[in-house]
């Protein structure tokens, strides 16, 4: 078994002018959303270089994105964490949403959900401790089974009943946790990368955000 954890943020622009495409979901209408992402994204001031992960969604491999663009996303996030009683300060609270598509050999099996974001790798990490079952990475998240070997996602079981977009094509899923624990590896190694290019992005455009990189990726600042 081979397993990816593949980082995603969600950047989405809306504009009246635009149309949205009549018809979804998404992945069945690909290329009108995709269409749809790339005039909106550009309109809203984003490059032409920034490709969805998988056509027509929503969600942008880290990786991928270039620094024009990244510098699009925070300063997005400036605007939307402002406070509105005090918009000089710039204080950030709140990591990127997004979160991790879990790729197993070579097939996208399980996208972040509503209300997902960077964070989750900590539940990530966590599903190799004996210690922790929780695990949410938006709702719907699957049910956690932990045995000596492996972990088995159980999506038929989620605490919150709601359909998963896009749908998940399996009940369960197990995965080893040997092949799990170098998939996280390499996603640790990604997140700390792109943590380190905000910071850089940052500082070379005097944006002054203290811990702009624990924050955005990781959902804390300590």
């Amino acid at each position: 078994m081979k397993i990816e954890l593949i980082p995603v943020i969600e950047i989405q622009n809306y504009n009246e002018v635009i149309p949205m495409p009549p018809s979804g979901p998404y992945w069945e209408f690909a290329d009108e959303w995709e269409d749809y992402r790339l005039s909106t994204n550009v309109q809203a001031g984003f490059s032409r270089d920034l490709k969805s992960y998988s056509k027509g969604s929503s969600f942008y491999r880290i990786n991928e994105i270039p620094d024009s663009d990244l510098l699009k996303v925070v300063q997005k996030e400036i605007d939307r964490q402002k406070d509105d009683d005090h918009p000089e300060i710039v204080e950030l609270a709140c990591p990127l949403t997004g979160g991790l598509i879990l790729n197993i050999d070579d097939v996208d099996l399980y996208y972040p959900q509503c209300c997902g974001d960077l964070s989750a790798i900590r539940d990530w990490n966590n599903l190799l401790s004996d210690e922790y079952s929780y695990f949410y990475m938006g709702h719907p998240s699957p049910g956690i089974i932990k045995t000596e070997k492996t972990v088995i996602f159980d999506f038929l079981n989620s605490e919150i009943q709601e359909n998963y977009v896009p749908p998940v094509e399996k009940d369960h899923v197990e995965l080893d946790k040997d092949a799990l624990r170098t998939a996280l590896e390499k996603t640790n190694q990604e997140l700390k990368h792109f943590a380190e290019r905000l910071v850089t992005i940052t500082k070379a455009h005097k944006l002054n955000i203290p811990g702009i990189d624990r924050i955005l990726v990781y959902g804390r600042n300590d």
